[in-house]
């Protein structure tokens, strides 16, 4: 088990601005991919998690960084594991590639390539295909022959890739861009290694959608920024690239995201419309003023409390209670439902690294599907709640009349 250690953030990671704003806290919770064994539990750490306003850029960050190096030591987390990731993934390069057009054998890269889920939908031998990832999953993408590089994308690292490789016509990064810490540097790596006609592709949870539908699971100590469009807009314009089209994606990774393109500066791509509406939607909202943040963290805890009143309830009336899918913003629920989460007995997930641990902080046991269908549970708390029509129409453990708690965005049973 990692020793973890971690630093207090004070400066905002885009524009340096040391004012920073405490608006949520959700009490100290462990790293939420540091699934543990029981004779690990006495090493357990746990570090606080609360999530800070810069006014002056609108970046929303934590207020503790846990180190990089220690929380991708010994990551748990296979994204290949997951069908309904495959199908996001696949539907996604494929839009890419129909939209940008990449010539045969032009670069393409994917930053936190994980065990190469996302390069693995491209085309086969048409692309030079590369990942770069830093965790242990780097060496499962290797041993399925897909060309990685096992390392954290840096500035530096960009002038060896360059050399190794060229410049990449198309950098994609889903679900990454708010895990780093020094940002400026990475955006001005990305800046070095994108040809000059190339596009930057990051997919990430919105923060007007985590503020619209309180959805305050997709906040753990992997996501150090919580991202909107103003202040990506001012960090990219200080390396010369800019945004030139957005566009909304239903079911992401994590929940609701945006797919955001980058070009540089004085590239051949139009700015479409939507980016200026994105812009005008936040300032309108006030995305820069700590009050709007104040009354989504007051939310926050309503949304709490009546998920663990049904629980609660449900436990009263002699209801066997589960949990469904173990994803990362799935332990950022079940440690901040403090009254209730020791009323759900078992966790399922089919990923080969969790099967036989326990959920960090609230220890609860992962088994696989067809364990946890033997168990004759009433209702399961649906973790992967942004995957609920998938799991609705391809579980077993629905077809034998289990019932799903979905949390958010709005708390309800089905089917």
């Amino acid at each position: 088990m990692n020793n973890f250690s971690f630093k207090k953030n004070t400066n905002c990671r885009i524009c340096n601005n040391n004012v920073l704003k405490t608006y949520l806290d959700l009490g100290a919770q462990p790293p939420s991919n540091s699934f543990v064994n029981k004779d690990e539990l006495k090493y357990e750490k746990f570090f606080s998690l609360k999530v800070q306003l810069c006014e002056n850029c609108g970046l929303s960050q934590l207020d503790t960084i846990v180190s990089p190096d220690d929380v991708f030591k010994d990551y748990m987390y296979l994204s290949s594991t997951s069908r309904a990731l495959v199908n996001h993934y696949t539907s996604m390069t494929k839009k890419i590639t129909s939209t940008i057009q990449p010539d045969n054998n032009d670069l393409i890269v994917d930053i936190g390539s994980n065990d190469g889920i996302t390069l693995e939908t491209y085309e086969k031998n048409k692309f030079q295909l590369l990942g770069i990832e830093p965790s242990s999953a780097a060496e499962v993408a290797q041993k399925k022959g897909i060309k990685t590089e096992k390392n954290f994308f840096t500035y530096d690292f960009s002038k060896k890739l360059i050399k190794n490789y060229g410049q990449a016509k198309i950098i994609t990064t889903t679900n990454v861009f708010a895990h780093i810490e020094n940002i400026r540097d990475f955006t001005k790596g990305i800046k070095n290694f994108l040809d000059p006609e190339g596009v930057f592709i990051i997919e990430f949870p919105y923060l007007g959608n985590m503020l619209e539908e309180k959805l305050f699971d997709v906040i753990y100590h992997e996501h150090l920024s919580y991202l909107s469009i103003l202040p990506l807009n001012k960090l990219f314009s200080d390396f010369e690239l800019r945004i030139f089209d957005i566009e909304k994606v239903d079911i992401g990774a994590s929940g609701p995201a945006l797919r955001v393109f980058v070009s540089h500066l004085n590239s051949k791509y139009v700015d479409k419309d939507i980016v200026s509406e994105f812009i005008n939607y936040e300032k309108k909202h006030k995305f820069q003023s700590i009050d709007t943040y104040k009354n989504f963290a007051d939310e926050v805890f309503k949304i709490r409390d009546n998920i663990e009143n049904l629980i609660l309830n449900l436990s009263d009336d002699k209801k066997k209670i589960g949990a469904f899918g173990a994803p990362a913003k799935g332990n950022t629920m079940l440690n901040f439902l403090k009254k209730s989460y020791s009323k759900i007995i078992a966790v399922a997930d089919n990923s080969p690294t969790k099967i036989g641990k326990l959920t960090p902080g609230t220890h609860i046991p992962i088994v696989p599907d067809k364990e946890f269908n033997n168990m004759k549970i009433d209702y399961a708390l649906l973790l992967s709640w942004n995957y609920v029509d998938f799991f609705i129409e391809n579980t077993e453990y629905i077809k034998n009349n289990g019932k799903f708690i979905v949390p958010l965005p709005k708390l309800k049973i089905l089917p």
